[in-house]
């Protein structure tokens, strides 16, 4: 009679046949699995744990199964997310409740990018999950990232114009600043632009850079809950400022409609005008002169939007200045602080 066979695999292939029963929400599987002493803890490449796997796939029944067998679930994986992360992250608004209940912990920052479950919701749009954490009073709206930035913040630099609309509802404060003094109009104006292969109002309107609800965009919910649209960050910078060193002509035209200061300077003198033509971008320089930008004036260095398009032989910027009046070498005198 031949050697009974004895099932002895490695710890290694365990803990992969237990990932993947999760993953296939194979219980009979997993209480095979732990009679034999598997690892709940076991990890995969990325240092993920079979409960942050059942909360990145949705999985209620493996998540129940998982924490009533003591799965640890604070356990991060090597991007420093938890099983709540990863609920938060993927939408999943039936897993934040069910670990929400199990007590996890909704204000413990990510450390990887220093953010709680509430701003990585906000800047990816997943309005049901934001809801269950404030309803929940699991997280604080206010309660800042480790940079300093806020919820409202990371929406509207992603341009997640539900999120703002819905943060603001609950009474978010629109004019609060991070380290460094920038508000959420100010994240909103510079959000990201995607590689589209083309600038300008046709990318503007071809991506829908500004997010919209009905027909209120993310920068006018901000202005319409009384954001401050001159406010300055530490070094000087406003939104109008920040906004037009990209080209990003519709969004320069509607700061503007609302009252921006068009020649409201920086620490180091730079105008928006100055902004645009260090940019080489004709369509904002064109909106500022317009909204009677100052042609002539001069950074703290002497330099003049003239002197910057001839020096970096932008041609039809040169010209648009030169057709508004600016005159070479001039120094012209200094934008307004305020």
């Amino acid at each position: 009679m031949g050697e009974q066979f004895k099932w002895n695999p490695s710890n290694e292939r365990v803990g992969q046949m237990l990932r993947q029963a999760v993953y296939m929400e194979d219980q009979v599987t997993l209480e095979h699995l732990v009679k034999q002493k598997a690892d709940l803890e076991s990890k995969d490449e990325t240092g993920a744990t079979p409960l942050q796997i059942a909360a990145s796939q949705s999985r209620p029944g493996m998540i129940s199964w998982l924490v009533s067998h003591r799965a640890d679930i604070g356990k991060v994986d090597a991007e420093g997310f938890s099983a709540l992360t990863w609920a938060c992250v993927k939408g999943h608004r039936a897993a934040v409740s069910q670990l929400l209940t199990c007590r996890a912990d909704a204000e413990a920052f990510c450390s990887s990018n220093g953010k709680s479950p509430l701003s990585l919701c906000a800047e990816r749009g997943h309005k049901e999950c934001i809801m269950e954490l404030l309803d929940r009073r699991a997280a604080g709206i206010e309660r800042p990232n480790r940079d300093g930035t806020l919820p409202l913040m990371c929406a509207a630099h992603h341009n997640e114009t539900e999120v703002i609309a819905y943060l603001l509802s609950r009474n978010c404060q629109v004019n609060q600043t991070d380290g460094e003094g920038w508000n959420a109009l100010m994240y909103a104006v510079n959000a990201p632009v995607p590689a589209m292969g083309v600038g300008g109002e046709a990318a503007e309107k071809k991506v829908h850079l500004d997010g919209s609800v009905g027909k209120k965009h993310a920068t006018e919910l901000l202005l319409l809950h009384k954001a401050d649209i001159n406010a300055q960050s530490t070094d000087g910078l406003s939104s109008l400022l920040i906004c037009a060193g990209h080209d990003r002509p519709l969004a320069v035209r509607r700061l503007l409609e609302n009252k921006a200061e068009v020649n409201l300077c920086s620490q180091r003198g730079q105008s928006p005008l100055l902004m645009a033509c260090a940019h080489d971008l004709p369509n904002v320089v064109r909106a500022l002169i317009t909204a009677q930008a100052e042609v002539n004036h001069s950074n703290l260095k002497g330099k003049s939007s003239l002197a910057l398009a001839e020096e970096f032989q932008y041609k039809e910027v040169a010209d648009l200045l030169k057709k508004a009046g600016a005159k070479a070498m001039a120094k012209g005198k200094k934008g307004k602080k305020k």
